[in-house]
């Protein structure tokens, strides 16, 4: 009896475990899909695959436990002024207003960084002056500042609450005086001269100026010659 039992338990078949291989593999967002034994993978989790094994020995359970990261995300909400162009974001020029996405590649192994740029352009704002002058009314100031040639000028006016800067702009035409010259010639039993309203004994050349009601320039001038009267003795015979 002891023999069979032996005998019987020496032909008993032997069982060998499968084996196992387990991958854990956590990879970034912009990675995917994530290729595993030929098959691509875009979600996280648990995925079990059975390699056969074909030379007789037993079959392998392989294992994929798959995390993914997302990608970091940073925004950029810029609003700037023609004058305050190009903007310089992530070491690139923007010059239009809109929307832009850059990737900021890791070099410490972790996820890559998606950033956004929001972008808003405002334009200068502009102020403009005509001015139209009589040269007598020269120098014309403008923001402080004194101009006697005619002529366009621009300032900018900075903005110290944080908004845009004031372009502005001055055109200046500058009118001559109006010239009216009086050659008037008189006896000296005539004077006083009345000239403009205001009376003249000497003579001279004079000059006044009269003001224009009309919002023209003004008007000046006035030469006055002076002959004595003859005598008696200086008459021709």
């Amino acid at each position: 009896m002891l023999t069979l039992a032996a005998a019987i338990q020496c032909n008993l078949p032997v069982v060998t475990s499968l084996l196992t291989d387990t991958t854990n593999a956590t990879v970034c967002a912009n990675q995917l899909p994530y290729i595993w034994h030929g098959n691509p993978y875009s979600l996280a989790g648990t995925y079990t695959d059975t390699l056969i094994n074909t030379s007789g020995g037993c079959d392998t359970a392989a294992v994929l436990n798959l995390t993914i990261n997302p990608l970091l995300t940073s925004t950029t909400n810029a609003q700037v002024c023609t004058n305050q162009l190009p903007y310089i974001w992530n070491g690139n020029p923007y010059s239009l207003g809109g929307t832009y996405v850059d990737t900021l590649l890791s070099t410490t192994g972790g996820c890559d960084t998606v950033a956004t740029l929001n972008l808003v352009v405002t334009s200068l704002l502009t102020d403009t002056t005509n001015a139209t002058v009589c040269a007598n009314q020269l120098p014309y100031i403008w923001h402080g500042n004194p101009y006697s040639i005619a002529g366009t000028y621009t300032d900018t006016l900075i903005n110290t609450s944080g908004g845009c800067d004031t372009a502005a702009v001055l055109n200046l035409t500058i009118n001559p005086l109006l010239n009216s010259t009086t050659n008037a010639q008189v006896c000296t039993n005539q004077l006083p001269y009345i000239w403009n309203g205001n009376p003249y004994s000497l003579g001279g050349t004079y000059v006044d100026t009269l003001l224009s009601t009309t919002g023209g320039c003004d008007t000046a001038a006035a030469n006055l010659t002076i002959n004595p009267l003859l005598t008696s003795d200086q008459r021709p015979v």
